[in-house]
């Protein structure tokens, strides 16, 4: 009893990430009023993250303790009248956001298109079936996120339409040579994004499409080190979560651009420790580890500069989480 006891206390103070979203149409009047209230919820709880709502409903990324988190939920799902959120739980072992915000947007994900609304179940594949069908049968993979994060990872085989933003995608498919006729199955990290692109995709004439279901994210959850090669990127000061949806210990947040970086040097200005990408380290006064640096290098790079505190941000986010925690 006492070890079950203990297993509960763990869990309720450990901390995890929960993502989210929910295509719900919501009226400018419910979005106005939603505000406010997941607002002071989000900081009475004690999280951390960033929630958008916008007329087609909710998307979502926020952090906390166990207890917190789920007490959350479930006030959140009264207020939005719904019961069948599929969250993504992924372990953390420091606070990879600085607050909590609630913000409104024309898109609760920016394709440029808010007049598709995705309101129905539309060929998703269970990662069960998304693993079946990539072994069995003769498919196109199609990665629908951003050059940055397909570059740590993606699905073995899969086409990379280097994207620099998701709005870019229709025109992507309008310039590409993808066969229409022939099955392709396209992902992203939690879901969202494939739940309008798969739309996008049959308005162009593509008649075979299927998405994953719950991204990456969920098929990593079911089927670690299997078809899917390196890490996911997310966008927060995780930067990339590993095979076991931990916080990754392979990359970090670029200090000048945000971009993924695994390669470490030492600041040119003041010898820190730094991690900078490979498009910002082409260039001199880059090779430092802050934007601070950065400034001060250009002005007299012959001058060696104090060393930053800081180093890398999420150093300093987990320090706070844990001593936040401790408090708690």
């Amino acid at each position: 009893m006492r070890d079950s006891q203990s297993n509960t206390q763990a869990h309720s103070l450990a901390l995890s990430v929960y993502t989210f979203y929910k295509f719900i149409k919501l009226s400018d009047d419910q979005v106005e009023i939603l505000l406010p209230q997941i607002q002071s919820l989000g900081e009475e709880k004690n999280l951390e993250g960033l929630v958008i709502f916008g007329r087609e409903g909710i998307n979502a990324t926020i952090s906390g303790q166990g207890s917190a988190l789920e007490a959350f939920m479930v006030e959140l799902q009264k207020k939005l009248g719904t019961e069948s959120l599929d969250i993504k739980i992924s372990p953390t072992d420091f606070a990879p956001f600085k607050k909590f915000r609630v913000k409104i947007r024309d898109e609760i994900v920016s394709l440029g298109k808010p007049d598709i609304y995705p309101t129905s179940h539309n060929n998703h594949l269970s990662p069960e079936e998304w693993h079946r069908v990539m072994q069995e049968e003769d498919v196109i993979l199609l990665d629908t996120r951003n050059w940055y994060e397909t570059k740590i990872g993606k699905f073995s085989g899969a086409i990379d339409p280097k994207l620099s933003e998701f709005n870019k995608f229709p025109d992507y498919l309008k310039n590409s040579e993808l066969p229409k006729d022939k099955k392709i199955l396209i992902y992203c990290t939690g879901g969202i994004r494939c739940e309008k692109a798969i739309y996008e995709m049959q308005s162009q004439g593509f008649e075979k499409v299927f998405q994953l279901e719950g991204g990456i994210l969920k098929y990593i959850e079911k089927f670690p080190n299997k078809k899917f090669d390196g890490e996911c990127f997310v966008f927060d000061h995780r930067v990339a979560v590993d095979q076991e949806l931990k916080p990754t210990q392979n990359y970090k947040m670029c200090p000048h651009c945000g971009q993924p970086s695994g390669e470490k040097l030492s600041c040119l200005k003041c010898d820190q420790d730094a991690w900078v990408c490979e498009e910002c380290v082409k260039e001199t006064h880059r090779q430092t580890c802050s934007k601070n640096c950065a400034y001060h290098y250009q002005r007299e790079p012959l001058a060696k500069g104090r060393k930053q505190f800081q180093g890398h941000r999420f150093e300093v986010l987990k320090k706070r989480s844990q001593s936040k925690t401790q408090i708690d």
